[in-house]
């Protein structure tokens, strides 16, 4: 089953306008302050996702994920700030991204929802979640950052890569 619903969300990711995803406007370079933007995008509206399990899941182990997933990306907000008050640029997060689109499929998919059902469709959709945007950013951003640059976008994918199991784990109870 697992499988089946990545590969949808591969393929919705892979389908997604040029402009959805990564907020790209052609195929030019995303400057230092456009890539930390759009970082900055993605985490708070990841915040926002696990925010939505942290008001309603029943299960104190979805609960404790979304806790934890609203924490480091937190913390990845509060650095991101501090880069760009260190380096002085502006984050001024895009309008539309990638992020955007999954929040709004989440907040639909869970409507409606209570226990043990939030809790399973909120797993699915964090796995979702993560591995979308890990992949987004490997097809859509990765490309678009100039070579001093690509550290910041590799760890960035490395980062979101890493808080899958977790995730996966749960979802194993959810089965």
């Amino acid at each position: 089953m697992k499988i089946v619903a990545t590969s949808w969300v591969l393929i919705g990711v892979l389908c997604l306008p040029r402009e959805a995803a990564a907020q790209a406007s052609g195929d030019s370079l995303l400057t230092e302050a456009a890539l930390y933007s759009l970082y900055a995008k993605r985490v708070v509206n990841t915040i926002a996702f696990a925010n939505l399990a942290l008001a309603r899941a029943a299960d104190a182990n979805v609960r404790r994920a979304a806790e934890n997933l609203a924490r480091e990306h937190g913390e990845a907000r509060e650095k991101t700030e501090r880069l760009a008050s260190d380096h002085r640029f502006t984050v001024s997060p895009p309008e539309h991204d990638t992020s955007d689109v999954l929040l709004a499929e989440a907040r639909s998919r869970l409507e409606g929802k209570t226990g043990r059902a939030f809790d399973s469709t909120w797993v699915n959709l964090a796995h979702q979640w993560l591995f979308t945007l890990t992949l987004d950013n490997n097809v859509s951003v990765k490309p678009r950052v100039a070579r001093d640059l690509q550290p910041v976008a590799g760890d960035f994918t490395l980062w979101l890569f890493h808080q899958i199991p977790d995730i996966d784990k749960l979802g194993k109870k959810f089965k």
